[in-house]
């Protein structure tokens, strides 16, 4: 075989094959064209998402991270508030179980000198005056001692009955005062600076009952008739 024939027999080998949607001429197909932009559109879009993936992936640990921050800072504050309500607490305790030691205090004085009045009266020759004296004197130091720390008693005697400072024990026929007034005290009432700590106990006036006037008419006649 000759060189010229065997150029034959390789050449249509070595030529491409013709693309069914290209023209002989080279031109391209519209739907060949079509299809390259669809291919081209699904290429950028598929660019676009992996780069909108990659950011809420940075999103997504920033938010995370910022989540973990946030978390570590409100246990550190809960343990904070812990701590704060536990030391309130126990500063509480201490401060009811001394708030009185200054009164404590105060009212040791009055025991001194009434174990002083007491000493004296023994001693002296006239132990119940003096022991009168002394007590006296006990007694004035001791309504000081309350007055200092706000405890002060109230006038009850002779003021209106009133239910939030009077307790009353008991009512008195009367007609020297008008009704409704207390006309007795059988023990006083405290005040703890503006609150009451104590209701007065007394006994309240009444009008005399139509009985005991003419009872008591009688007994002055009956006293006129002795004169």
């Amino acid at each position: 075989m000759s060189k010229k024939n065997k150029r034959e027999e390789i050449d249509p080998e070595l030529e491409p094959p013709l693309d069914p949607e290209v023209s002989p001429g080279g031109n391209v197909s519209e739907d060949a064209l079509q299809e390259m932009a669809r291919g081209a559109e699904l290429e950028a879009a598929a660019g676009s998402l992996v780069q909108e993936i990659e950011k809420l992936s940075l999103e997504l640990e920033q938010k995370k991270q910022e989540a973990e921050e946030a978390s570590d800072k409100y246990r550190r504050s809960y343990a904070d508030f812990e701590n704060y309500r536990k030391r309130m607490q126990r500063d509480q305790v201490e401060f009811k179980k001394y708030a009185n030691e200054q009164i404590a205090l105060e009212l040791l004085t009055v025991i001194d000198h009434l174990s002083l009045a007491l000493k004296h009266s023994n001693e002296g020759g006239n132990s119940g005056e003096a022991l009168v004296k002394g007590v006296e004197m006990v007694y004035k130091q001791f309504r000081d001692v309350l007055e200092k720390f706000g405890i002060t008693t109230f006038k009850a005697e002779g003021e209106p009955f009133n239910p939030a400072m009077h307790e009353a024990m008991m009512q008195v026929e009367t007609g020297d005062v008008p009704e409704n007034r207390v006309v007795q005290v059988f023990q006083d009432g405290y005040l703890y600076h503006e609150k009451i700590l104590r209701h007065a106990k007394v006994g309240v006036s009444k009008k005399p009952s139509a009985s005991t006037g003419d009872t008591a008419v009688k007994q002055q006649e009956a006293d006129k008739e002795d004169n």
